[in-house]
């Protein structure tokens, strides 16, 4: 059994006792300290990622970076306004995307298969996390897609997708030879994945996937694509050039949701229109990270 495999078993364990140990509240209180630390931290170095593999590192190119990547912000929050519905499904096909992608780039299997065969790898991973969260949250989850105005997901069908989704993954990776020797450590995955969330509640749940199995994997790869390694050192630099955007990040947050004037019923929305208004920008500069990386 190697480390990743056992360090996954051992997060996973931790977690599933806190969400037995702790309340909803509690869980949501965790969840979101680690979503607006970690979480916002591991996407606040886009920039650096940017000046690296554009090689250009002067202070007017740093500032039209900054109001290009400020501008796609923006429009992503414009996009919510305008079309909510299309923005949350938009957001949740891109993360899929975004989140397989990490996963397989983190196994250093991404050089070894053809563009083909990584999409699919990135979509069904991504997919199934998704559907598997979706799944042991479905009320809560269709209390968020109710206030988009999109029709709420229907329990039965959702088990249909599982059911097919994970048999066409494991097809997939047990019939493709360089992913063979990882179906083992997938199914473990998934398999602890659904126990986590059938007791955590759906902020906790997708923090324990978005901070352990996302953006520390994520600010890894970055740390090692800016400084060319991955020493404490370099590690510190990281999260001291990510502080100033961190620091922007949330309070922006902080007077979206004061500006709104909506109650704490709704931070939900509020929460997932903000991620997905820094996402889409990040995961064009990560995907061009990776190409910069091979």
């Amino acid at each position: 059994m190697t480390k990743i495999i056992k360090s996954r078993i051992i997060i996973f364990i931790v977690s599933i006792l806190i969400s037995y140990l702790l309340s909803d509240n509690y869980q949501n209180m965790l969840g979101f300290v680690l979503i607006l630390s970690i979480g916002i931290i591991h996407g606040a170095n886009d920039l650096l990622i940017i000046k690296k593999y554009s090689k250009k590192d002067t202070l007017r190119g740093t500032m039209s970076y900054f109001l290009y990547y400020l501008s796609f912000v923006l429009l992503g929050f414009i996009f919510f306004y305008l079309f909510p519905s299309v923005a949350l499904l938009t957001f949740v096909l891109v993360s899929i995307y975004h989140f397989g992608e990490q996963h397989w780039e983190a196994n250093k299997l991404s050089n070894q298969i053809n563009p083909v065969k990584r999409f699919f790898l990135f979509i069904f991973h991504g997919s199934l996390f998704f559907i598997i969260i979706f799944i042991n949250n479905i009320e809560i989850v269709n209390t968020v897609l109710i206030s988009f105005n999109i029709t709420p997901l229907i329990f039965s069908y959702l088990k249909i997708v599982l059911y097919a989704l994970a048999f066409l993954y494991i097809l997939n990776l047990f019939y493709f030879r360089e992913t063979r020797k990882h179906l083992f450590a997938e199914i473990l995955f998934f398999s602890l994945l659904f126990l986590l969330t059938i007791n955590s509640t759906l902020i906790f749940g997708f923090a324990i996937y978005f901070i352990f199995f996302h953006s520390l994997l994520s600010i890894k790869d970055q740390v090692k694509f800016i400084y060319n390694n991955n020493k404490p050192e370099n590690i510190k630099k990281y999260i001291l050039s990510a502080m100033p955007y961190f620091i922007l990040a949330i309070v922006f947050l902080i007077l979206f949701y004061l500006l709104t004037d909506l109650g704490t019923t709704d931070i939900l929305p509020i929460i997932f229109t903000f991620l997905a208004a820094i996402t889409f920008p990040h995961v064009l500069v990560i995907e061009k990270m990776y190409r910069n990386m091979k």
